[in-house]
């Protein structure tokens, strides 16, 4: 993937550096993952480990620069629709698979797993690119306004049935989040019966649990999972267990001073902190499932809090820009950093910041325009 995004970045450059300029909020925002890598990285600045890293987190400053020498009519008329083509077929191969295989299906479901995906077994950000695609149906105008409130509420059905509680999570915080810093607006377009197809819409997601076997099967299994969990046991066949034993491990270590590790440290801290939990036993697990476990203890909790300052930034320039969907992404990132390690990942990064950026680079060049 970073070949593929250096090589689209070399190409925009190519073709739209009249368009470029240091000058531009978005992309300093995106340079400052680049200089907080450098806080984990003196520790062992030749590891491999720090490679891997600045690679990924050197996607958000060479997206920014696609996507801000890039004309707006292409990336509106073209890129979103490209992205909700790409959506359509994600979403077929799982239903497909679903409609051929039911019975095993909900088998599966029963026992902690999920629907096949082309992204094999990262249903965490395939349901995070679904809720994406389900936000830019919501908030960008490409298509007309019944269409995407037509396939929006489509895509919200199978975000359900689909049962990756990241998707729920996320979708629920959209569902919620959207009406409330579009009120006015939306009670205009629905002549002040806002509030009841708001009540509407839930009561539909909460029907699901009748409608759909797997979310009934879902919700069965994380509730006997979490029954099973014990603090001084690991059982690596748990999918929450082996999170919070992890994650508990990682702060132990931190409890026991060895923050600031070092990215490459940070397998080696936990594999020792869990030894010494768990009694002897072993994981394969190298980082927290959390992302500010793994800066706390990769670059102490200073770093953590630059980091949680950058994160959390796009939130005020959404409300400034009056950009909800700006406001509304960066929670739902925020909200998957809390069970996975999302912005360590090279799809992660990409599924943050081409949102991020596709809606932050528009308001800004709108606002010039004024």
């Amino acid at each position: 993937m970073s070949l593929t995004q250096g090589l689209w970045c070399i190409y925009a450059l190519a073709i739209g550096w009249k368009q470029f300029t240091w000058k531009n909020p978005l992309l300093l925002w995106s340079l400052v993952p680049m200089i907080l890598w450098l806080l984990g990285a003196y520790q062992t600045p030749l590891s491999k480990a720090n490679g891997d890293l600045a690679l990924t987190w050197a996607m958000y400053p060479a997206t920014v620069l696609v996507v801000q020498t890039t004309a707006s009519e292409i990336r509106q008329n073209h890129w979103i629709k490209i992205w909700l083509v790409a959506t359509l077929i994600g979403v077929a191969y799982p239903i497909g698979y679903y409609l051929t295989h039911s019975f095993s299906a909900v088998q599966d479901y029963g026992q902690g797993k999920s629907l096949p995906t082309f992204m094999d077994k990262d249903h965490v950000r395939f349901s995070m690119f679904l809720c994406a695609s389900f936000l830019l149906l919501l908030t960008q105008p490409i298509l007309q306004k019944k269409i995407r409130i037509f396939l929006a509420a489509i895509l919200a059905l199978i975000i359900v049935f689909l049962s990756v509680r990241t998707g729920w999570a996320i979708l629920i915080l959209t569902i919620f989040l959207y009406p409330l810093l579009e009120w006015k607006k939306i009670q205009a377009i629905t002549q002040n019966k806002a509030g009841f197809l708001i009540a509407i819409a839930f009561a539909l997601i909460a029907s699901a649990y009748f409608l759909f076997p797997t979310v009934q099967r879902k919700i069965a299994y994380s509730i006997w999972e979490w029954k099973q969990f014990q603090p001084d046991q690991y059982n690596p066949t748990y999918s929450d267990g082996t999170r919070r034993a992890i994650n508990w491990a990682a702060w132990q270590a931190i409890q026991e001073g060895n923050s600031n590790a070092g990215w490459a440290g940070i397998p080696a801290t936990i594999s020792a902190s869990f030894a010494k939990q768990f009694k002897g036993q072993s994981t394969e697990f190298g980082w927290p499932f959390n992302q500010w476990l793994f800066w706390y203890l990769g670059a102490g909790w200073w770093t953590m809090v630059l980091f949680s300052g950058w994160l959390l930034f796009p939130i005020w320039r959404g409300l400034k820009l009056k950009e909800t969907g700006l406001v509304i992404w960066t929670i739902a990132i925020a909200i998957s950093c809390l069970i996975e390690t999302n912005l360590n990942y090279q799809y992660g990064v990409f599924l943050h910041i081409f949102l991020v950026a596709l809606i932050w680079q528009p308001a800004m060049e709108h606002r010039a325009s004024e």
